[in-house]
Formats: structure tokens, sequence, C-alpha cells
């Protein structure tokens, strides 16, 4: 179209047509004149343009946000999965505005075809400099599908046990029971042992207790598993038991385990120590603890030398 203007170029309508042409959209609304030499009136046009732009491009990303949030709000009412709901949230937002800051370089008059080159350039010499990104990146990926936990999940990876507050595409949040967060990269998680404690609803709770061997372990074990069809916490179905473990040196050690809900095992468990302990000093069932004997043999062969003479 240009070049055919341009050959059948003598008149100045058609002069004005190319320079129509010529000019973009953005460019047509911000040419002002301010009375000034044209190459600097040039430039104070452009710096206009520029922060118009940037204006504007700011202005939508602040929709984007509200737009986001609102869906997270609405997918999260509706009762979705919140491992869902954050990866929706997530992606729609920093997808869209990137598209928006495409746009607005585009409109600025600078090329994105060659941006995008530039971009993929890029990204593949970085990503040879960081493949423990990458694998942190594809760990994220497989999460979100495979699911093996999702957010509010307490899980035990890493050597590290807490709640999951969040799923991200590098890097999984977890809240410690300290209320300390924990990032822990997503390569790691995918590529190692993970423990779901909150997959099940239920969970055993396996406490052992030592009784000293002259004691009656019946009369012990009968006490424990009353005191743990008292509590309300202790599910009745399994069946609580109690039993003899093992013989140790100074010790009968006797085996409890009881079935509770998720939520309930850390109040079960201390409520079985504390209450088994005052049963136990009530009823006078010894608990023993290790003792250790020193004895002096070169002490005792002088005294008993002395004591010969003597």
């Amino acid at each position: 179209m240009f070049k055919f203007l341009t050959a059948v170029e003598g008149t100045g309508e058609t002069t004005q047509i190319i320079d129509q042409e010529k000019l973009s959209a953005i460019e047509r609304i911000f040419d002002f004149d301010f009375g000034l030499p044209p190459q600097l009136q040039t430039f104070v046009n452009k710096c206009i343009e520029v922060v118009a732009v940037f204006i504007v491009l700011l202005i939508l990303c602040k929709i984007v946000d509200l737009v986001t949030n609102s869906i997270r709000k609405r997918l999260t009412k509706r009762g979705v999965e919140k491992t869902i709901v954050q990866v929706v949230y997530y992606l729609s937002n920093k997808i869209v505005k990137f598209l928006l800051f495409l746009m607005a370089i585009g409109i600025l008059g600078i090329d994105t075809s060659s941006l995008v080159g530039l971009i993929t350039a890029a990204g593949l010499g970085v990503s040879l400099a960081v493949q423990g990104t990458l694998s942190n990146f594809a760990g994220g990926i497989l999460i979100l599908f495979l699911r093996p936990f999702k957010v509010d999940d307490y899980i035990e990876c890493q050597g590290t046990g807490g709640t999951v507050e969040d799923i991200r595409i590098f890097y999984t949040h977890l809240r410690t029971p300290d209320n300390k967060v924990v990032l822990i990269p997503n390569g790691a998680l995918i590529g190692g042992n993970v423990v779901n404690y909150s997959t099940k609803p239920t969970r055993r709770v396996d406490l052992t207790f030592d009784i000293d061997y002259a004691e009656d372990f019946k009369k012990s074990e009968a006490l424990i598993l009353d005191i743990c069809s008292k509590h309300e916490l202790i599910l009745k179905d399994p069946t609580p038991t109690c039993r003899i473990a093992a013989w140790k040196e100074s010790s009968i050690q006797l085996s409890c385990k009881v079935w509770v809900k998720n939520a309930d095992y850390w109040t079960v468990t201390f409520d079985l120590l504390e209450t088994v302990y005052d049963e136990m000093n009530k009823a006078g069932i010894k608990i023993p603890y290790n003792q250790v004997e020193i004895s002096y043999r070169n002490a005792l062969i002088q005294k008993e030398q002395e004591t010969g003479k003597q």
C-alpha cells in the first residue's frame, strides 16, 4: 500500500494520506503543538504519550486485581478447593497483566514480535543456567495436577512439618506449629517423601507406659483401658487396646493404641500422658526409672585387705 502511494505520489493530497497512515492512533491523539522546535516538540509529545500509557496500564492492572479477587471470593463461597482457587487466581492475574504489558508497548510503537523473540532467546539462556529453578517449576506443575496434598493439609517433608498455606509455581509455603513460614522447593517436594497427615479423617495415637516387674500388668492394662473408655474424644471403633509391648531391662512396657479424629490427635495424646501418670500414682502402681550402681572395685579390695589385717 505504502509503495503504491509512494510511486504515484505527485500531489499534496497523496503525501498527506501517507503521513496520516504512518502515524499511529496514539501518536495522533498526543500530537500537541506547544510552539517548540520540531525535535523538542516530538520528544515532549512522546514523553506525554509514555506517561499516559503508563497511567492507563496501572489503572487496568488495578481493575484486573479487583476482578481476579472477586473471582477468587466467588469460587471460595461456592466451596471450590483452595488449591484450585489459588492457582486460578495467580495464573489469571499474571497472564492478563502480561498481555496488558504487551499491548502497552505495542501502542507505544515498539515491535512486540522482536521483543517476544528476545524474551525467548533470553529464556533459553537463563534456562541453561537455572536448571534447579526449572525443576521447581516442573515440580509445581506436577503438584497442581497430581495433587498429593492441598492447601490446609498438614504434611511432613524435607525434615519439616507444617500446614500448607499456599502452593506456588516454584515453592510451597508451609506454616509450622510455632507459626514460622517455610518455603519448600517444589522440585524437592515432588522428588522426595511426603507424609500427609490430613488425607485420612482419623489417626491412631500410639503411646507406651512402663511399669515395675513387681506390679500386676493386668491391673495396669485395665486402668489404662478404663481411662481410654471415659475419654470423649477417643473413638470406640476401632476399640482401644493395651498390651505388653516389650520386656525391658528394668520395666515392663505397655503399648496403648487408640483411634481419634485428626483434629484431636495432640489433645488426646497430652490428656492420656497426664491422666495415666496421675491415676497410676493414685493406684500405687510403681513407675520405674533407670538406676545406675557405681562400684569401686579397687577401693573394695583395699578395704577387705585392711579388714583382714585387723
